[in-house]
């Protein structure tokens, strides 16, 4: 398993209104070719950490999975999101997301890698796998928003998520 060092996060320019960046530890994932995960803040649940992948990174094997570049727009992304109301599974999980909450800040990664670790997880036999942990990792991502720039130093640790069998 890979180690993981989370460094502590910056911001480029003063004056930001991000609220806490402060997200709780579970990540919930939608999809099943492509992938929605998130993590809501832990204060009012009104900011979101958004990363989307697709099936050749949340695997169910433990080849090496190669990074993948953090893009604008496309399959590999990461999104900040600040919401004017606490946001719900609902907004990140159906076909049509809700026109509320409204989004007052979007965030979106222009640079930076996406690291997926798949590793199974084995019942209590040690042979048969009843799921599978996925490590999810961004590396050096920078998000900007107009003018502003917030960057991800060196490796943070977004979560992890299991998967059936």
């Amino acid at each position: 398993m890979f180690l993981f060092l989370v460094s502590a996060l910056s911001c480029s320019d003063g004056d930001l209104d991000i609220s806490s960046f402060e997200f709780e530890e579970e990540v919930t994932l939608c999809g099943s070719n492509t992938y929605t995960l998130y993590r809501l803040s832990t204060f009012e649940q009104r900011e979101a950490l958004i990363v989307t992948l697709t099936d050749l990174q949340i695997r169910k094997d433990e080849d090496i999975v190669l990074p993948v570049p953090v893009t604008l727009t496309g399959q590999y992304t990461v999104t900040y999101r600040l919401f004017d109301e606490p946001v719900t599974d609902a907004y990140f999980c159906s076909a049509v997301p809700p026109v509320q909450p409204n989004v007052l800040k979007d965030w979106r990664g222009v640079s930076g890698a996406i690291f997926v670790e798949n590793q199974p997880i084995y019942d209590t036999d040690g042979e048969t796998i009843t799921g599978w942990k996925h490590y999810i990792v961004l590396h050096d991502v920078v998000l900007k928003v107009d003018d502003q720039e917030l960057k991800l130093n060196e490796t943070f640790l977004f979560g992890e998520v299991d998967t059936g069998a």
